[in-house]
């Protein structure tokens, strides 16, 4: 079912208002069927209509002012001629319905603001009576005229003066004169995120509600409001006036620089010299005055700002520059005009400086394990800091330093970067991490770390019987040994662990642990058979001690 138009609905109500009838003459749905809704809002607009906020369905609208909150106020103003208005987004006025014409009170009635009632009626519901709203019934002053005195700004041409005229409506009359001198009205620019201020000042309008301001821009005005502030206690300010946009006529430039050192340390100065020149109606000339800076990153032609400035000078008339640039990190360096919405965008030269930095290594731990892996883990702690390579070295007399397992810092956050390198070791060594001098950071040695474990080995082990039953028992025997000065010698006091390992299957299961040995090193204890398999000794770690184990024995199992 198609709903008939606006128009068509309205003009139905109206017809049957014009016959006498107290309210519109439409078929009455089924109350399950009828819908609901309230009004929202009264507004009075600038030039002195209503604005009712009702869903757009509404059958049909009626709206009176009235002298008085009184129950029995007199009706000072009606009507039912509405006509209903999506929303603006360019004033961001919200939908409603709105009065065809200014809303007009008897000759004689004062300025001020008084109640409105709202009659109205929803699809298949009945006729609603609401109160609340108020109409402005007051003078109202707002902003007509708005001109710049330029058509653009430019780098050499930055002070503009805004004129413009403030009117007045008069809702008695209908009819809108200039406004009364001394009248404020507040200009705000809007530069939309050029990185510069958004100027804003107030004016007073003299004879006729002519004003004007002086503005210095920083960039182009995208567009700006001026409305008027601190009306008198008879006058409403219209909505905000929209400035017009005002665009900047760019300057083009190009530049030249050089650096005359490409490694230099921490604080240390490098020489940026170049020319800086301005594309003019006379073709390329020297851009004398030109800020010119040095950065380690690209101009910032958004927000225009300078950050991390390393140095920088005006261009001298002939539009060459000179000036020393700090180096504190390792970085390219971008030879730069001083960013402005002035600029056509922001060429630049290119160089490059590397600054090794100063760190420290933190947490740093080396080990040994028992099963001969070195481990060296730590921190790289400076301000800030990346992947970064880093060796592992070994020595076997604390003199002669050799290179035993390459490895880098990395995935680092809050001013350090964690490190982990391992490797197979020695029995007795000396380690340290070292870095060597990068573009990004000093040489540092860690201080070195002597690290030493005890080789053990498993002797005579055995299995008895040979061929034992499933499930039946076994005798396991054999010895640790440990070498210590150059002899291997009984190790007392190790745990021993017996392993299984089934026919068919990878996996390894202990069977038997925290077996001591003897003083001389032996060991001797009984042990279920869990059938068909191998089955081997390991020793269990022991501070200074290197791991051991046993090769593995098969049994076939009875």
């Amino acid at each position: 079912m198609r709903t008939p138009p606006h128009a068509l609905v309205r003009a139905a109500a109206v017809f049957v208002l014009s016959a006498g009838v107290a309210a519109p003459a439409l078929v009455t749905a089924p109350a399950a069927y009828a819908e609901t809704a309230t009004v929202t809002r009264t507004a009075t607009l600038d030039d002195g209509r209503l604005d009712i906020g009702l869903p757009f369905n509404a059958l049909w609208v009626k709206v009176n002012v009235l002298a008085s909150t009184a129950p029995d106020a007199a009706v000072l103003a009606s009507t039912d001629e509405l006509s209903w208005h999506d929303y603006d987004w360019v004033t961001d006025k919200r939908e409603g319905w709105a009065t065809d014409a200014p809303i007009r009170l008897p000759e004689g009635t004062a300025y001020g603001t008084y109640p409105v009632s709202v009659e109205y009626r929803m699809p298949g519901g009945t006729v609603q009576r609401w109160t609340g709203g108020s109409l402005g019934y007051k003078l109202h002053t707002g902003v007509a005229k708005l001109s710049f005195d330029r058509r653009s700004v430019d780098y050499d041409h930055r002070d503009v003066v805004l004129s413009g005229t403030a009117v007045t409506y008069d809702p008695a009359t209908g009819v809108r004169t200039a406004a009364r001198a001394g009248t404020q009205v507040k200009v705000a620019l809007d530069t939309s995120g050029q990185g510069v201020p958004n100027p804003s000042a107030v004016a007073v309008t003299g004879a006729g509600g002519a004003f004007s301001l002086p503005f210095t821009l920083g960039g182009s005005v995208y567009r700006g409001t001026a409305s008027v502030v601190e009306p008198a206690a008879d006058t409403d300010p219209d909505d905000a006036k929209f400035v017009p946009s005002l665009p900047v006529a760019p300057t083009q430039y190009r530049i030249t620089a050089s650096l005359d050192k490409h490694r230099v340390y921490y604080g240390t100065d490098v020489n940026v010299t170049g020319r800086v020149e301005r594309l003019t109606t006379d073709g390329w000339k020297p851009f004398a005055g030109a800020p010119v800076v040095s950065t380690p990153q690209q101009p910032d032609t958004s927000g225009h700002t300078v950050d991390r400035l390393m140095g920088g000078t005006a261009a001298a008339a002939d539009g060459t520059f000179a000036y020393p640039a700090k180096g504190t990190f390792s970085t390219q360096v971008f030879t730069h005009v001083r960013p402005s919405p002035f600029l056509a965008g922001a060429p630049y030269a290119l160089g490059e400086i590397a600054v090794p930095q100063k760190f420290t290594f933190t947490n740093l731990a080396i080990t040994l394990d028992p099963y001969g892996t070195v481990r060296a883990t730590g921190r790289m702690t400076a301000n800030w800091c990346g992947d970064d390579p880093l060796v592992l070295q070994y020595s076997l007399d604390g003199r002669t330093w050799k290179s035993l397992k390459w490895g880098k810092s990395e995935g680092g956050a809050a001013g350090y970067c964690p490190f982990d390198i391992t490797s197979p070791g020695y029995v007795r060594a000396y380690y340290r991490v070292v870095h060597a001098e990068t573009d990004q950071f000093v040489t540092v040695n860690s201080t070195p770390v002597f690290l030493t474990r005890v080789p053990t080995r498993f002797s005579g082990f055995r299995i008895s019987p040979t061929r034992p039953n499933v499930n039946g028992s076994m005798t396991v025997s054999g010895a640790v040994q440990k070498y210590v000065g150059g002899v291997w010698k009984p190790a007392a006091g190790q745990y021993v662990t017996l392993y299984f390992k089934p026919r068919g299957e990878s996996q390894w299961y202990w069977v038997k642990r925290n077996v001591k040995t003897a003083a001389n090193g032996g060991f001797s204890f009984t042990a279920t058979n869990y059938g068909d398999g191998h089955w081997g000794m390991a020793t269990q770690p022991l501070t200074g001690y290197f791991y051991s184990e046993t090769n593995a024995v098969y049994i076939d199992a009875r």
